[in-house]
């Protein structure tokens, strides 16, 4: 039986998902999709793109809801 909260990847939401990597917060980009901040550090992983906002200043501490890198797989 299919999962009914299954949505594929359309090349848009990789397009979407490149631009705003590394400029964005994970959740932000994630929002943006509209899906889970699982899911999308899951495939940006897939994809080999980095998530993580690079630190201007005095930014966020390390794991913070800046970047995915607190997001495990199970």
């Amino acid at each position: 039986m299919p999962n009914p909260t299954f949505r594929r990847w359309t090349a848009d939401d990789i397009a979407m998902l490149k631009n705003m990597a590394q400029k964005e917060p994970c959740a932000n980009v994630a929002a943006q999709l509209g899906r889970s901040v699982g899911t999308t550090a899951v495939k940006a992983h897939q994809l080999g793109i980095s998530l993580k906002v690079p630190r201007q200043g005095g930014g966020a501490a390390e794991g913070s809801a800046t970047d995915c890198s607190a997001v495990r797989e199970n």
